[in-house]
């Protein structure tokens, strides 16, 4: 077993503490936040844990002078060496992951280190940090956010991407990063804020528009044609653009975004010299009580990563939306869809809610929300079309779910959902067919007084493809707002070809105290998909104690 890590993130926990001290007008702050995360597993026995430090210093400049602001650095330290199963090869590593230096002015704000954003939807450019899912694809190098006139928003931003750690000696600090740098610009006009008239009728519109380049040296990529060896010619720069554009007015919201990008041969897409492009809409209306939204995607060759030869969920530029509602309930998120990226796909989502008003027969004393959302997704009839592939094998997923959130009395709340799922699993998990469910969830919540609260789940999944049908129960008490005993479990039914008829369970007790957070238990978990956004990895089976500590200062 691997206990060092254990050892010095509890050092450096009980290391850091927090001050404040002010010189004239001048303040500088310290915060940060201290996260570990353990998992001692049966066989063999061995404990992963992952280690996480941040770290920053706000130095604020009450004075102004010279439209000088704040100052603010940011360093992050990750001991990540003997990580949980489930990661990636490539992600074990230690060392400084974060290093940033931010500067604010009246007319901006200046980073230079590690940068991360986002240029509209993201169908572009994403940058972005996702600890469940094992992400971090800063950029090294600088971004510039400038709002030189009103209405007006500039960012620029370059760098080279982070892909994990190789702790080699030649490596400054421990970091690998991709051979290529991506730089990228976008442009925002708020045109409102031009419009007195606009203004008057609580109207907005914007207009926006992006452009990202990629560059990456050559490399020896081999492939045979009719029994010859051909090497493939690859650009070095790639370059792919958006243009967008939103309106709004009195509850009403449209909007827009259209992207394209150039020729990238890449794994992902089987070194195909396609371009990609991508097409997103939404509409939206709210008021008081009601609330309703509709939005299609379509996507096609829109794989966009910093290194050609990567895959799994590292080096990715951009992000695609998943049109797929992202559910918390287990049963529910069973079988959660993974986007399409290089394939390809059409999306469609919709939902609508309602709440009726209080002291009505629908509503009762407390009111009572009806949310009701559906969506679909197909692939492409073929490379490059735009139409919807009509074929039984083209249903990627569908999800209908109605929800039911009441409060029934001063102490009582009850949540109730039916769903209606389809999953194409040899699309998203490459094996397992098509699975078809329903699933009912009860949730209800009691507050016995301000100290003491409780909850519980019953869910049920039924299904007589894959692995059959699955229910599921949880029980959580929560006493004083400090301490909460919860315990779920987890039961395979069977009735099916590929039936596993076997109990999963976890136990699990959670210490809250001012900034300190700490939770230990003991769970043994199935193999499966986690998803977050649309982008998944494989999590396999677990079995052993698990231990928890975040302290926020």
């Amino acid at each position: 077993m691997k206990f060092r890590d254990l050892h010095i993130a509890l050092l450096v926990s009980l290391s850091l503490f927090t001050f404040q001290l002010s010189l004239a007008s001048d303040t500088v702050f310290v915060s940060g936040a201290v996260r570990h995360e353990g998992l001692l597993e049966h066989k063999p026995w061995y404990y992963g844990s992952q280690s996480y430090v941040d770290l920053s210093v706000h130095y604020l400049n009450d004075s102004n002078s010279h439209h000088f602001h704040s100052l603010q650095a940011n360093v992050r330290g990750e001991l990540t060496r003997w990580p949980i199963a489930g990661y990636e090869a490539d992600f074990p590593g230690y060392g400084l992951s974060h290093l940033s230096l931010d500067a604010t002015f009246d007319f901006g704000e200046l980073t230079v280190g590690d940068v991360y954003d986002q240029f509209g939807s993201g169908l572009v450019l994403n940058i972005y940090e996702d600890r469940s899912l094992g992400i971090d694809g800063a950029l090294r190098g600088a971004k510039i956010h400038l709002t030189p006139y009103r209405g007006l928003t500039l960012k620029m931003l370059g760098g080279k991407q982070r892909r994990y750690w190789e702790c080699y000696q030649d490596r400054a600090f421990g970091w690998n990063y991709s051979r290529d740098v991506a730089l990228g610009a976008d442009l925002q006009l708020d045109i409102e804020q031009w419009s007195p008239r606009m203004q008057e009728l609580d109207m907005s519109l914007s207009l926006g528009g992006s452009y990202v380049s990629k560059y990456q040296q050559d490399d020896t990529i081999l492939t045979t044609v009719g029994g010859q060896p051909y090497r493939y010619h690859l650009p070095l720069w790639v370059g792919a653009g958006a243009v967008r554009a939103e309106w709004g007015m009195r509850g009403w919201n449209l909007m827009a975004e259209y992207a394209y990008k150039a020729n990238d041969p890449s794994i992902d897409n089987h070194f195909s010299y396609r371009p990609g492009d991508a097409l997103m809409a939404s509409l939206s209306y709210s008021q008081k009580g009601l609330s309703w939204f509709a939005q299609v995607k379509r996507s096609d060759n829109m794989a966009f990563r910093s290194d050609r030869s990567r895959t799994g969920v590292a080096g990715r530029l951009n992000h695609m939306p998943v049109f797929a509602h992202q559910h918390t309930y287990t049963l529910a998120a069973e079988y959660p869809y993974a986007t399409r990226y290089a394939e390809g796909e059409w999306a469609f989502q919709t939902e609508l809610c309602y709440t009726f008003p209080r002291r009505t027969r629908m509503g009762g004393r407390y009111g009572t929300t009806f949310r009701l959302s559906a969506s679909h997704i197909r692939g492409l009839a073929s490379e490059g079309s735009w139409a919807v592939d009509p074929t039984a094998a083209g249903e990627y997923y569908t999800d209908v779910h109605l929800m039911l959130e009441k409060r029934l009395s001063e102490r009582w709340w009850l949540n109730a959902m039916l769903m209606y799922q389809a999953s194409n699993l040899d699309v998203i998990e490459g094996e397992g067919g098509m699975v078809r469910c329903g699933i009912g969830v009860l949730d209800a919540r009691f507050h016995v007084n301000d100290n003491v609260g409780m909850r519980g789940e019953l869910q049920y999944l039924y299904t007589p493809q894959f692995e059959g049908q699955w229910i599921f129960a949880l029980y959580e008490l929560e006493l004083y707002q400090c301490l909460t005993l919860s315990g779920e479990w987890l039961y395979n039914i069977g009735h099916a070809p590929d039936a596993v008829n076997e109990h999963f369970y976890t136990a699990q007790a959670t210490y809250t105290h001012g900034a300190h957070r700490l939770s230990l238990g003991y769970t043994k978990t199935r193999e499966g998909m986690h998803c977050s956004g649309g982008i998944c990895r494989y999590v396999p089976r677990q079995q052993g104690l698990t231990l928890n500590y975040d302290f926020n200062f």
